[in-house]
This record gives C-alpha cells, structure tokens and sequence, in this order.
C-alpha cells in the first residue's frame, strides 16, 4: 500500500500493526493508529468526501487499515485530522465529532445530562404537504464512518473510542461472537454481556462485514440499548422504530446501521407488511435479553420466518432449561440444526448446540465485577397510567397552590407517594410499565438460579400487589404487617431454598442482623427521593464487609413525570447514590432540597411565579390580551355549541376550507374533522376540543393520536383545550414530529380575539 499524503511534499509511510487484546483464541483484528505529525511541522487539515472514500478503501484492503484520524503529542483547541487540502469541498466537522484528551482524541459524548435522553432516530421526520418525510438522512459518508473510526478492539484506540476498558470476560464473549454467525451468550444478568454484544456488533461494521443490522428487544428495553448503543458504538446511525404505522414504515425505509425494536411491533410490521421486500434481510440479527424459558419463546419465529440475515446472535440470562425452549431459541437461531430433535432429551439437545453457546455465572467472573453495580432504568407509562398520572399530579398541584405558604415537607411527602403510587400500577390492574420491566428481569434472575431482593416503600400498593404478580418465580414476602417473630422464618427459607428466587421486602422493615448475601440482586421497584434511604436498605442486606459479592442494583425511574425533575435536581447537587458516601445517613441529606425547588423545580406548582396579571383594556381585533383571570372568565363563560363553533372558525382560519362536526357537543367538548387540498391529495386533521379547568395531560394526547390512527384517513391531529397542557403532554407533542399540534386557552382566545370573536 502506498503511504498516505499528509500534506503536499511530505508523505507518512505505514507503521505495524497494534497487537490485539490478550484474550483465548482471538479473532479481533486491530487498527492502528499513528501519532504524529512531531511538533508543529504540519498543519491541520480536513479531509475531503473523496479523500476519506479512498482511505477506507485503502482499509478494506488490509487486515490492519489505516486509521483516518492522526493524533499528535499535544492538544489542538479543535479536534481535527490530517490530510491533503485538494478541493473546496470538506467534511462536516459534526460527521466525525471527537473531543481533545490530552495528546489522544476520544469519542464526543452528550455534556452531562441528568435526563433521560429520547429514543434515537438516524433522521428527523417532519410533515409536509400533508404526508411525513425524512430530513437530515444520513449520506454515504455517515454509512461509512464506522470505518473512518479507530477500532473499538484495537490495543492502542479502544480507549480512543469506548468509556471505559473491556473486562477480559467481556473480551472472550466478543471473541466467541465474532468466530460465529450463529451464537446464543448466555451470562448471568448484569455481567455486561450486551454491551460485549454491541462492541462485537460495532467491530462487524468496522471491519465490513455488516452494513445494516437489527437488535429487538422488550418495550421494557429500548432505552437502556439505545444508552448502550450511545455509550460503547458511537459513529453507528440508530433508529428505534415507533411510533404510527406511518413513521414505522418511514423509519424502516430510511439508511441507518442499526434498528432497534420490540418483539411485539416487530410481529405487527410483518403482518402488516409495514415492513417488506429487500427491508427484510439484515446482515446481522441481535436478540437482547432473549427469555429462555417458559412458553413465550416456543413460539417465537413465526412471522419472524420472513426475516432473513447472514449473523444472528442471542443474547439471555441463563440457558433453556428444557429441550422444547433450546428447539424454540434455535428454529431463529440456526433452523438448519433443528432436524431430529424431535423427542431428544435435555441432555442430548444441549450437546447438539454446545458449540453454539456460551454460559458464565456471575461467581465466575466475580474477581473481575465491580462489587456493587447500579443502574437507573428509565421507563414510559402505560396509557392507561399516564391518564391516572395526570389526574393525581393535577389534584396534588391544586392542593399544593391552595396551601400557598402553609406547605410543610409532610405536604410534599404525601404529594410524592400519591403519584409514586400512580406510577406503579395502572389502576384496577396488576399492570404498569415497572411492573413489566421487573418481570421481565426477575425471569432472567430466576431463570438463573440467582435470588433478588425488591424493595417497595408501600404494603398495599407495592409488595401485597406485586406478591400474585412474581409467584410462579418463586416469591416471599416481608412487610410491616408480617409479626416480628416469623421475619426470621421467611429470611431463612428465602437463604436456604433453591426455589425462593424473590424476597419482596417493604422499605424500613428491619431484617435480622445477618446479611442476606445470597441476594446478588437488588431491585428498587419504587424509592424514596432520598438516595440515603435507599443506601441504607441496601447495606443491611450487604454490609461493607462483603465487598467481594458481586451485586446488582436496579433503580426503576419513570419518563415524562415528575421523576425527571427530581432525578435533575439530585444530579445537580451530587445527590445521585454514586455520588453519595456510603453510611450518610437519610437525615443528612433531608435539607438539601429546598421546599421552593419542591414547589417550583420539582411538582411545578402553578400559580408561584407571582401575581397574576392585571387585565389590559382592549378593543377587538387589536390583538392585545387580557389578563389570564379574564381570558379562563371568558373561555369558560362559552356553551358547547359556542365554543365548537368556536373551533370550526380556528380551522379555518388556519387554511382547512371545510369543518365537519363529529357527532354532538359535549360539556366537555368533542371532536371535528377539517381538511384541505394539498399537493398530492387531501391533508385532512382529526381535531379534539376540551372545555377544562385542569391542565390537559398526555393521556388525552395519547388517546386523541390512537384514534386519528384507527380512522386511517388524518394525517394529523390538534387538540385544542381552554386551559393548559402539563409539560409531559407538550413533550409527548414534540416527539410526534409535528404530527400533533396543541392549542391552549390563551392560543385559542389570541386566534379569536384578532378575528374579532371576542
């Protein structure tokens, strides 16, 4: 290979390759990466699209391609690489974003933020004309930038790339992989084998194996992959397919390297035909948290059939426990292997796919595990919930507002249990999004043979419901109402039988005083606002001295409420339970956030910013406005038929020549459909009036988009209310891409009022 131009007159002639990780039998091939140039001899410059194009594919001609980016022994105020200056056009810096670490270059990362970030997509969908297309897609540059990128696997640019080294567990799991097309790796939960997984799946893509792959997962786990995928693949385009039929299909159709989704949209798109033709094959197909056991994975291909790949991985907590389960996993897996397992016992079926798998228990890898492992997992409520959610939330504002300066912590206390209560099931059902998220992880603990601990802080709305919910995992329970003297009854069967996998355990109910270490999972199913409290539940089971035993711990955090509130103001004042020494005491700590950040920051009590605006006289058509006072006076002064009337005079003011009611007018309002002429056909709009005091939630937002869907003829919707929408609504608006416009009182009476209706 000829050596790279780094400026003209002076040429750079390839170094030996890196050696690779020391692991068993390796199969990682290396990138190297050259430091120079020395000194200050050569300036900086940006490659062109044609330049780059010709490094990779000077790479894909070597085991060991030359990396694009140089570093030198030094600093620059600006990352930046070498290369000729041939021609006016340049890469867009933001196509190969890296930051300055000394004299070496890392992957760019997100400042750090204390929410949780939104589910990714590769492009930005936008509506137009009536239809919904994509913006900002990614070219061929943003294709190929896995392989512009230092490796993730080699020994001198892994750090270069990923947060933090590979442990030599994750290591071998990366090799095992990557020496087969089919393999199921089957660790313990929480060992790190997903991001082993990722790492392997971003080594294809460098090495230009695979050019399009798909990872599905539970609804449960679409955030913690996109975060890993975030964390340990930086360069790889991701789009997580949600959403309406119509931004599903948008989000198979558009270029990206990696597609994440849940089993059950995966299933529909198929059956739909929402995903089809040449969008069926992918060049590699990861399973995360595969369940192994019981009959949800028997019949698991089905539709899934239509799928095809070259790669496909599976990654579970434990292995199947019988030959029906292994025959299920594999008919995906490898069907070409299923031939003659009909009627073959466990033993013999496990012997037929051995070179196929890999198992590791987290006491095997303990020497190598951190000895406490926490991890936030960050969930969206069911619509059912959410509806709930809003009501709670609203009543717990009014009733804060009312109070004024009379608040007291108690106040803000029973606030919060309220809507933690809210949070955990929906109403009238053992369902919610936690408790599918704890399900799902508590069948691969089980499954493991592992035994966990789940704390709530409420008898009746935590542990005596979640009880029926994990009995056939193998449940005790130990709450407040539970008699002193049978509490060491319950924690010696949980110790000392096999088939107790799952202690739940009501928060501040004191255990005997030895520790119960044979829990090596700790799942908080819901939480005290203060991580003490937390930190102090913990240590009882696993006291200080038992460092050495490995342990989980989970933190179930809810999106879109007031949990992303709290959990920014902890982050911000270093209260997060890493940041926290061990033995603060809850006391400590119970000051540190102010009743005013309770108030303002946190619930976003309404009515605190200070006194209400007085109303300005106005004359109509002027577009001056009243007083807020005035404007819900006005507003709720308005009949049914009045205020509809009302909505068909909005519509079309904003360009839809014909409204048509849907049925009559309620007190509490109703819906119309208007449309318009567009390019290309009719953009017609499902719209939901509401006459309310309260603040319109995301559950009527949720509900107004279901059945835009189901009449299959709108390309939007707007939902119009006389009062105010809470912030999850707003933000549940913002993710729909346009596809949902909101319209507030104080909108509503502006439109109208320069109209000359009031």
């Amino acid at each position: 290979m000829s050596p790279v131009v780094v400026e003209p007159g002076k040429r750079s002639a390839r170094m030996k390759p890196a050696p690779v990780f020391p692991a068993k039998n390796p199969q990682i091939r290396p990138t190297s990466t050259h430091r120079f140039p020395p000194g200050n001899e050569l300036k900086p410059h940006a490659l062109t699209v044609t330049e780059q194009l010709d490094v990779l594919m000077l790479g894909q001609s070597s085991a060991s391609p030359w990396d694009v980016r140089i570093v030198r022994d030094g600093p620059y105020e600006l990352p930046c690489v070498f290369g000729i200056e041939s021609g006016p056009e340049q890469v867009d810096p933001e196509l190969l974003p890296v930051r300055t670490m000394g004299a070496v270059f890392a992957p760019s990362g997100d400042e750090k933020s204390f929410r949780p970030k939104r589910l990714p997509r590769s492009y930005k969908p936008v509506r137009k004309d009536g239809g919904l297309s994509a913006e900002q897609v990614p070219g061929p540059i943003d294709l190929l930038r896995p392989g512009l990128e230092p490796s993730v696997l080699g020994s001198d640019t892994a750090d270069l790339i990923l947060p933090k080294e590979l442990r030599s567990a994750q290591i071998e799991a990366i090799n095992a992989l990557l020496g087969h097309d089919v393999f199921l790796l089957a660790d313990d939960p929480g060992t790190g084998k997903t991001v082993a997984a990722c790492v392997a799946l971003m080594n294809q893509f460098q090495q230009h194996q695979i050019r399009r792959a798909l990872i599905m997962c539970h609804e449960t786990g679409l955030r913690s992959i996109a975060r890993i995928l975030a964390c340990w693949t930086p360069g790889l385009s991701v789009t997580t397919v949600t959403g309406n039929p119509e931004l599903r299909k948008l989000d198979w159709a558009t270029p990206a390297h990696v597609y994440i989704v849940t089993e059950e949209t995966l299933r529909i798109d198929l059956e739909q035909g929402v995903l089809e033709g040449d969008a069926l094959h992918f060049d590699l197909i990861l399973l995360d948290d595969v369940q192994v056991t019981g009959l949800r994975f028997r019949d698991f291909p089905g539709v899934l059939d239509q799928l095809s790949s070259d790669i496909r991985w599976a990654v579970a907590g434990a292995l199947p426990e019988s030959p029906e389960d292994w025959t299920g996993l594999f008919r995906f897996l490898a069907p070409e292997e299923i031939g003659g397992t009909a009627g073959i016992s466990l033993m013999d079926v496990k012997q037929r796919f051995e070179k196929y798998f890999l198992r590791r228990t987290k006491e095997q890898m303990r020497s190598e595990l951190p000895p406490r492992n926490r991890e936030v997992l960050w969930l969206d409520l069911t619509d059912l919930q959410a509806k709930r959610y809003e009501e709670v939330l609203a009543e717990e504002r009014h009733r804060l507002a009312q109070l004024g300066e009379a608040v007291q912590p108690s106040h803000i206390e029973t606030a919060l249990n309220r809507l933690q209560i809210a949070n955990n099931f929906a109403p009238g059902v053992l369902d919610g999004a936690k408790v599918r998220a704890l399900v799902d992880l508590i069948e691969q603990i089980s499954a493991s043979g592992a035994k966990a601990v789940v704390f709530s802080q409420f008898r009746e709305e935590g542990v005596a419901r979640l009880h029926p919910v994990l009995e056939p995992y193998g449940v005790l329970k130990l709450d407040s109402a539970e008699p002193e003297d049978q509490h060491q009854r319950i924690l010696s069967a949980f110790r000392e039988q096999g088939h107790w996998h799952v202690l739940l355990l009501e928060t501040g109910v004191a255990v005997a005083e030895d520790a119960l270490v044979e829990a090596t999972y700790i799942i908080h199913f819901d939480h005290h606002w203060n991580p003490a409290e937390r930190m102090k539940a913990e240590l009882r089971l696993h006291p200080l001295i038992f460092r050495a035993v490995p342990v989980n711990i989970y933190e179930f955090w809810t999106a879109g409420t007031v949990d992303e509130e709290l959990y920014r103001v902890l982050g911000e004042k270093n209260l997060l339970p890493g940041e926290v020494p061990e033995g603060t005491r809850p006391t400590d700590l119970e000051g540190r956030i102010t009743l005013d950040e309770w108030m303002d920051a946190i619930l976003q009590v309404p009515g605190r910013e200070g006194p209400e605006r007085v109303a300005i006289p106005d004359a109509k058509g002027t577009g001056i406005l009243p007083g807020t006072a005035v404007l819900r006076s006005k507003l709720s002064e308005l009949s049914a038929d009045t205020l509809m009337a009302a909505v068909e005079t909005l519509m079309k003011a904003l360009g839809y020549q014909d409204v048509e009611p849907i049925g009559e007018p309620g007190e509490q309002g109703g819906y119309v459909l208007a449309w318009q002429d567009a390019q290309g056909g009719v953009d017609r709009v499902l719209v939901n009036y509401m006459a309310s005091n309260k603040n319109v939630g995301i559950a009527s937002a949720r509900s107004l988009m279901e059945e835009m869907h189901a009449r299959g003829d709108c390309t939007g919707a707007y939902l119009i209310t006389t009062s105010d929408f809470t912030t999850a609504c707003r933000n549940f608006a913002d993710e729909t891409e346009g596809q949902l416009a909101l319209v507030s009182g104080s909108e509503l009476y502006r439109h109208l009022h320069i109209l000359g209706q009031f």
